[in-house]
């Protein structure tokens, strides 16, 4: 495996798991702002891991 490849493979796992961590706060969240933000948040962490690596 190249660098970049192995590189690419472990943003996407960060991505992917910060995505389930600002999901599982929006779920835990009582205040109506922090589940929008956190959601939001999620939502970008999941069009990160799914875009290609920049160069």
């Amino acid at each position: 495996m190249t660098d970049s490849r192995r590189m690419n493979t472990a943003s996407t796992d960060y991505f992917a798991r910060r995505e389930a961590q600002e999901r599982a706060l929006c779920q835990r969240a009582t205040d109506p702002g922090a589940r929008i933000a956190h959601e939001q948040l999620a939502k970008r962490y999941a069009e990160l891991s799914r875009e290609p690596e920049l160069a």
